[in-house]
């Protein structure tokens, strides 16, 4: 929320002109309420998720310009970017990567600390190649946990012996070698384990889904897009200066607005990710959806197509905004679903639903 007591300073990504016409017009007012500036313009395509490692876009230096003029002149805290920002920026931005110290071994940390004097440099000169540097080190060691913890779920366990897992590794210290996070990761499985048996579960369902669990955690990780990291970046690098100012992707500027308005545009279902597929966990009472009248809690969409006649595109396995972002549209088009109902029901025939979309309340 906006507050009174607390500015909060919020970057949207826009058109540099319409962003300078704006700060103008609410500078007046900064010193009461919160500095914001609205709107968003897409102004390049997120980079593919995959396994390669990703870089940053062509808009993203221009970005931090921007961003760096803005703090220089409209923020209410008159912070240089400098070495000791930069060490902030730089422990901001591991946190948000790793704040539970179970992924990066304490040789990476030794070579990120080359950094910790010299983000403040590479920022002034627009350049942020060094923290996607920094992400690509954490994704392949996401990925090798990932992989650890799939390859243990083909050997037993040996619950004979005293030993325990330890939750909160905020403080804890960074593993100092392979051996000490392959061991950690194991007292982690175990657990994992261990607390499925304790809610009854039998061995092959646990089994199963611990395997799913993994599996998603690396699927969500190959998911990430050099427009999450870019957002993760910045956001390392504006809190720093003081912790209510944030910086809003284009996606995250758009669901914003929807929270503020209290509205969107759309069909009326409120959807989550269950392993690789988006499932209907709600329909939202008087919306088109409901009106329509056969969408179910539980039914999985597997496919999404514009109008009446395009092409319906295969949805499985794709992020749970991306689905949406599909979904979305203005009032009074038409979305075509295809949907896969509930496995519980037993009903394994697929159909497709059309459903106009309107405004909804939320």
């Amino acid at each position: 929320m906006l507050s009174l007591t607390q500015p909060r300073l919020i970057f949207f990504e826009q058109d540099p002109d319409v962003l300078r016409r704006r700060f103008s017009r609410y500078l007046a007012y900064a010193t009461l309420f919160a500095l914001t500036s609205v709107g968003v313009a897409k102004s390049a395509t997120d980079a593919s998720p995959g396994n390669a490692d990703l870089g940053p876009s062509s808009h993203h230096g221009r970005t931090v310009k921007l961003i760096n003029y803005f703090v220089d002149r409209y923020h209410y805290r008159n912070t240089r970017l400098d070495d000791a920002l930069s060490s902030t920026i730089l422990d901001r931005y591991l946190r948000s990567l790793d704040s539970n110290r179970s992924y990066f071994l304490a040789q990476d940390i030794d070579a990120f600390e080359a950094l910790r004097y010299r983000l403040d440099d590479h920022l002034n000169d627009y350049e942020v190649e060094p923290f996607f540097d920094l992400f690509n080190t954490y994704r392949r060691r996401v990925l090798e946990r990932t992989h650890f913890a799939l390859a243990l779920l083909d050997r037993p366990f040996d619950f004979s012996v005293d030993e325990y897992y330890r939750f909160d590794r905020t403080e804890a210290p960074w593993a100092v070698d392979q051996a000490e996070l392959d061991d950690l990761w194991r007292r982690r499985v175990k657990n994992d384990y261990l607390i499925l048996k304790l809610e009854g579960k039998a061995h092959e369902q646990i089994i199963s889904t611990l395997d799913q669990r993994y599996q998603q955690l690396e699927r969500r990780t190959l998911q990430i897009t050099n427009q999450d990291v870019f957002q993760t970046l910045v956001n390392a690098y504006v809190s720093a200066i003081e912790p209510h100012t944030g910086y809003f992707s284009p996606r995250a500027t758009e669901n914003f607005k929807i929270r503020m308005s209290l509205s969107l545009e759309g069909i009326g279902a409120v959807l989550q990710m269950q392993s690789e597929f988006t499932v209907v966990q709600r329909v939202v009472p008087g919306g088109p959806a409901e009106l329509e009248g056969t969408l179910r809690a539980g039914d999985r969409i597997i496919g999404v197509g514009q109008g009446a006649d395009e092409v319906i595109v295969d949805v499985i396995g794709w992020r749970l905004d991306d689905v949406v972002d599909l979904i979305r549209g203005p009032k009074g088009s038409t979305v075509r679903l295809r949907i896969s109902p509930d496995p519980q029901t037993g009903n394994t025939d697929s159909r497709i639903l059309a459903i106009t979309r309107d405004q909804i309340k939320l």
